[in-house]
């Protein structure tokens, strides 16, 4: 599931787009911003199917070699360890997986079949592959363990697939390392007694999230002013426009949150954009950001402005 700095990430992304599509439809903006958020599930599901298929293409070319006028007698004999993979079976076999695939249309994998092919070459060229293949342990655990061993060196890394997907939906690119991660926790979090009726985890872990999400893009769009006017005076040897635009906006964010949002503690807000601004800014723009954001904090406290209700880290 998203957590806060995902849901950020994407608020900040959807405030941007807004902004250089020079839009002030709020609803209409809003709802691209769900539908971003949706879309990093999608692009999560279609990282299960890929498993599925290359379990799929496995299986065809064991039986198509099987099938050859002069089969190696590994060939005739061939090593079902890999096809027979608990963890891949579990994913082929999941009706939630197949349910979801098929509501959304999500047959990528059946007219990009080369990425498919490609991995699977890699991945039996590799040791991790040579190695659970020659081990004799078939278990569960051992099944798992190799999955997600295969995943994070052999498909979370791989460079084409992130160019296939980029070609498909340009913002995946932004939301691959997420939904990664996604795919890793659901193998780990997979139990040998889970059935084919096992869903996998929600997008948003409740609805304080989803409403965190909105509430967070409507407080930044409609306060615009009021946040500018806060910045000014407060950037140090900076004048304002001279402020990088992602910068400009991820001060937004912070005072936005620090002001409209009271049951979150000033300090994780600061660290939250700091971090943000180390990713997505330039290289000492994160230094800048937490003056700038430390600033407002003491102006506020010293100004009795702080409305802070703190339940608790969030």
């Amino acid at each position: 599931m998203l957590n806060r700095r995902n849901i950020r990430i994407k608020v900040m992304q959807g405030i941007f787009g807004m902004q250089e599509s020079q839009s002030d439809d709020l609803p209409a903006n809003e709802k691209l911003l769900f539908l971003s958020f949706n879309n990093i599930y999608k692009l999560y599901i279609l990282l299960l199917l890929f498993l599925v298929e290359l379990k799929k293409r496995a299986e065809r070319e064991v039986e198509s070699a099987k099938k050859k006028n002069f089969p190696t007698e590994e060939e005739r004999n061939p090593s079902y360890k890999f096809v027979n993979n608990r963890i891949f079976k579990f994913f082929q076999d999941n009706l939630f997986l197949q349910e979801y695939a098929k509501n959304y249309k999500l047959d990528k994998w059946k007219r990009d079949p080369e990425f498919v092919v490609l991995v699977l070459q890699k991945i039996k060229s590799g040791k991790i592959y040579r190695e659970y293949m020659q081990n004799n342990i078939s278990s569960f655990k051992d099944d798992k363990e190799f999955v997600l061993e295969l995943y994070k060196n052999h498909i979370a890394p791989e460079e084409k697939l992130h160019d296939s997907f980029e070609s498909d939906e340009s913002h995946w690119a932004d939301d691959i390392a997420t939904a990664n991660t996604f795919v890793m926790k659901t193998i780990s979090d997979i139990k040998e007694l889970d059935t084919v009726h096992k869903e996998f985890f929600n997008l948003f872990k409740d609805e304080m999230d989803r409403d965190f999400a909105k509430e967070l893009f409507r407080k930044v769009v409609l306060n615009d002013k009021e946040l500018t006017e806060m910045l000014q005076g407060r950037t140090p040897n900076w004048e304002y426009d001279r402020i990088s635009r992602i910068d400009r906006l991820i001060l937004k964010m912070g005072i936005a949150e620090i002001i409209y949002f009271p049951s979150i503690p000033p300090n994780v807000t600061i660290n939250e954009y700091v971090e943000i601004a180390k990713e997505y800014s330039t290289q000492k723009s994160n230094i800048f950001i937490n003056g700038v954001l430390d600033k407002v904090l003491k102006d506020l406290k010293k100004d009795k402005k702080l409305n802070k209700n703190i339940r608790g880290n969030m």
